[in-house]
């Protein structure tokens, strides 16, 4: 599209992706030699989970390194200057605005923002804890969006979420009786969540670029927001960007997967014949990046 022709539509897009979650620490990380005892250790555990409805494998939650990552983001973002951009600073697009005028955005100081997740746990508590001076801060109106269409690209039982269509996931047990955010995850989990796009478990029946389609047209529909911020998965947003960065492009964001806890913005522009894209040179990494991330040690 012709950005900034009459017609052409601009929303400036965030991607969050999940902390590790309890299937990554079972199945990708560690040996392959101790792979038995790590997947038997978390069948055991499963067995005791089953009668409270959780689960380590069926939408699987974060893992405590997840929570550990998603608390790193939230340090992150917390960590530059507050700023009160006015409307004409914060309706700008990411490639005229700096990080710090974007994370300003971000944690609900300017403008207006919107926060959208996957329908599994894994994004959802990743959301809740990097953005919880956000949702603490800010009236019961900002909700988060949970949606179908946002659900990871994979036919593992990972990607399988436990909550009902149009109902708001139950917060894992582990993160329920957490010491420092427990009483505060059980809040959001309560009374944060706008279910109406929870369709259920995707079909199978349905290609990814379907359900793509669909959050694409969701963002054109909003109004009164500068920014959608998205919490999701690696497969997912690779997909995305493979879909809307121009054919002739050949970023990293193609190739390699978004970071766990790493965090993107970036230009998505619409012109008068739906035809959408990414411009290149709008990406702008605001923390992690796209790779294999090195291990950092366990926060205290």
């Amino acid at each position: 599209p012709a950005y900034g022709a009459p017609g052409c539509k601009r929303m400036k897009v965030v991607f969050i992706r999940h902390g590790e979650s309890e299937w990554n620490a079972v199945f990708n990380e560690g040996s392959k030699l101790t792979l038995p005892f790590r997947f038997l250790s978390a069948l055991w555990s499963e067995a005791f989970m089953f009668l409270e409805q959780d689960s380590i494998f069926f939408d699987s939650p974060l893992s405590q390194v997840g929570v550990d990552q998603s608390w790193q983001l939230m340090r992150a973002l917390a960590a530059y200057p507050q700023k009160a951009l006015d409307v004409s600073m914060s309706s700008k697009p990411v490639q005229d605005l700096d990080v710090s005028d974007l994370v300003s955005i971000i944690r609900g100081d300017s403008g207006k923002s919107i926060v959208a997740s996957s329908i599994l746990r894994r994004a959802i508590s990743t959301g809740f804890i990097s953005l919880a001076p956000r949702f603490l801060r800010l009236s019961g109106k900002d909700r988060m969006q949970i949606m179908t269409s946002l659900q990871e690209i994979s036919r593992n039982v990972d990607t399988l979420a436990l909550a009902p269509a149009f109902e708001a996931p139950k917060i894992p047990i582990a993160e329920a009786k957490d010491a420092y955010m427990g009483d505060i995850m059980t809040h959001f989990y309560r009374n944060r969540f706008d279910p109406r796009l929870n369709k259920g478990n995707k079909s199978l029946r349905r290609r990814a670029i379907s359900r793509q389609d669909d959050f694409v047209k969701w963002i054109f529909q909003q109004r009164d927001v500068d920014m959608v911020i998205v919490l999701g998965h690696s497969f997912w947003f690779r997909e995305f960007f493979k879909s809307y960065l121009p054919k002739s492009s050949n970023h990293i964001a193609k190739k390699e997967k978004l970071v766990n806890c790493g965090c993107v913005a970036f230009d998505f522009y619409q012109d008068a014949r739906s035809v959408t894209q990414i411009p290149v040179s709008s990406i702008k990494v605001i923390h992690g990046g796209f790779g294999k991330a090195k291990k950092k040690a366990k926060l205290a």
